[in-house]
Parts: structure tokens; sequence; C-alpha cells
């Protein structure tokens, strides 16, 4: 339908409680997704070597429960195998990460949960939200336990925690942002104006491009959790080779995507490519057909964005992930994820309306 309406109200946010509220604990969210990778690059995971939900938010203070704490992390495999060595200065600075984790984590449930009862009383949720929320209070307490359970396959026999393990606490983590960050959407974006209709290749494109981001993402946490970036440290060739040997050296095939690290360095810099072509091929497609749309800004943000985040990867790699790049590294994914969740929406669930002249640009 070809409407003449005020183009001002295009954007219909609205600024009311509740957005604010999803705003607040996306930031939150996102805060600690960066600082679990600090976490991780900082080899600080394993420090705490129990699950105290309450009494675990106290962070020591004498000296007599540093102590304590150095000698329960001198009984676990890590530091008799690999930071015997370790000062208890040293301890207390990867104490510190993994306890600002856990204590995020904590921050997170009462920024969500208290906000949500509140509001839920008050009657102030769409039908949507009433129906999606309790879900993501339900995939927070079970990341909860996930996170436990990932660390605790690191204290007995191994001095790494699994790889699998940290692939699905990434996963969740990244499951509730989108979650959250759809729903702020439904709120803030709901309409946009259109020269043409969204095209089919439009549709199933933003599609594929979301799946394989959020792939690109496990990925990422496969390279993290077997090291695969500390190793294989050119660009563009692996190993003097762009498809190198020894992809499959493991005789059980399908574990050599999940165990070999040859194997998950070499998926996830061919998914990169991947993206980029999908990315720049839509970003040819949007700008011939919808110029001067929302759909043309939003494909332009992901150009930067994947550019940004190749360049930081390439570097990663070259200089064996320092922390500060891997640091921008990870928040580039998140950055990347919401602008590709974003983009999705926009062009398959936000609704539109036709336009006799060109759309502002927004």
């Amino acid at each position: 339908m070809i409407i003449n309406e005020d183009r001002n109200i295009n954007q219909n946010i609205k600024n009311d409680d509740v957005s604010l509220w999803l705003i607040l604990t996306i930031v939150t969210l996102i805060s600690l997704i960066i600082i679990g990778g600090i976490t991780r690059l900082t080899e600080s995971g394993l420090s705490i070597t129990e699950w105290q939900p309450i009494s675990g938010i106290f962070f020591p203070l004498s000296e007599l429960s540093w102590q304590k704490e150095f000698d329960k992390y001198k009984q676990i495999p890590e530091f008799f195998l690999v930071n015997s060595a370790m000062s208890l200065a040293e301890f207390k600075i990867i104490y510190f990460w993994e306890w600002f984790h856990r204590f995020l984590a904590r921050l997170l449930g009462f920024v969500f949960f208290i906000p949500y009862m509140y509001f839920l009383l008050r009657n102030k949720f769409s039908k949507k939200e009433k129906m999606f929320l309790p879900f993501i209070l339900l995939m927070g307490v079970a990341q909860a336990f996930v996170g436990w359970y990932m660390v605790q396959s690191g204290l007995v026999e191994n001095i790494n925690v699994s790889q699998y393990r940290l692939a699905t606490h990434l996963s969740i983590a990244f499951l509730i942002l989108g979650s959250l960050f759809l729903l702020y959407l439904l709120r803030s974006e709901s309409i946009i104006y259109l020269k043409t209709r969204p095209t089919l290749f439009l549709k199933v494109s933003s599609l594929i491009l979301l799946l394989l981001t959020f792939i690109q993402i496990i990925l990422g946490a496969f390279m993290s959790g077997t090291r695969s970036g500390l190793s294989y440290n050119t660009w563009p060739l692996i190993d003097g080779e762009f498809i190198p040997d020894g992809l499959f050296s493991i005789s059980v095939w399908y574990l050599n995507f999940f165990e070999n690290p040859l194997t998950i360095h070499f998926d996830h810099r061919m998914l990169a490519y991947i993206l980029c072509v999908v990315i720049f091929i839509q970003f040819i497609h949007i700008n011939k057909k919808f110029s001067g749309t929302s759909y043309k800004n939003s494909s332009l943000c992901l150009v930067a964005i994947m550019l940004y985040q190749v360049i930081v990867g390439i570097i990663a790699v070259v200089y064996q992930v320092p922390i500060i790049i891997g640091v921008l590294h990870q928040f580039g994914a998140v950055l990347l994820f919401l602008a590709v969740l974003r983009h999705f929406y926009l062009i398959t669930y936000c609704g539109f309306r036709l336009l006799k002249e060109p759309a502002p640009n927004h």
C-alpha cells in the first residue's frame, strides 16, 4: 500500500522504561561476554575452583583468605603442570578476572530479574514479550549451570576446559543476547519505508548470513578452546599452503571439525571469507534496488564491521593473539552478530510501507 504519511514516524522509537531496561540488560550482557573473553585470554578461568553462588560474591581481602584460595588452586592440574612457579601476586591477577566474570554474571541476574518481575506485575509487557522473556530467564539459569559445568572439565584431569562446553557456554550467551536485542527491535523499529518490496533473494541471503555468523561465533569458541589461533601464524597461507595437509589427520573424520586445531583454524578462516562474499553480494544487490533506504545503511554497516573484524582477526593470527587484539576481535564478533541480526529483522520481520518517492536516509 502506498501512503503519504509524515515520514518523521519512520522510526517508531519508544523511549519507555521497558526499552531502557532491555538496553541496560544488553549492555551488561555484552560486558559479561567481553570480560569472559579476557578471562579466557589471560588463562584465568580455573583460578576459582569452587562454585559458591552466595558467598562467592565476596572478593578476598585478607592475606589469609588469599592464601586459602591459592592453596585450593594448587590442587588442580593447571597449577602443578603449567603454573607451578606462580606467585601469590600473579595468582591474584588471574583470580580477579574470574571473580569479576562471575560477579558480572550475578549482576546481570539482578539487572534482568528484578525489573522483569516489576514490569510483569505492572502489565508492561506485550504478548510477545510475555511469551519469550520466561525462556530468556530459563536460558540465563541454564547458563549459570553450564558455566560451572565448563569449569569442572578443567579441574580434575585436564589443564584446560572442554572446547565443547566452552562453545556451549558462548552459544547460550549469544542466544540470550540475540533474544533480548530482538525484543528491543520490536519496540524501537516497527515500521520502515521502502520504494519496493524486499526480494526473495534478500530474505534468503539475510537468513543465511545470520546462520553463518552464529556458526562462525561457535567456531571462534572452538578456536579458543583448542588454542588453534596460536598456531599457523601466517596469512593468507596456512603452513605454506592455502589448503594445508592434515585437515583430516584424526581417523574419526567428523572429530577433525571439533578437535583438530588445523581443521578448526582452516574452517574459521574459510567461513570468514564466505561471510565477506555474502555481505558484499548483498550490498551490491541492495545498492541497486534499495538505494536510499534503511536496507542500504544496514548493509553498509555490515561491510564496515566485517572489514574491521577481518583485519583484527588477521592481526590476531599473525601476532599469536595478544590479549588486547583478542578482546577487540571478540567485541567485533558481538557487533557483527547484532548488526546481522538487525539486518535480518529489518528485511524479514519489520513492517514496511511503500512510498511513491525515495525515503530519506536514517
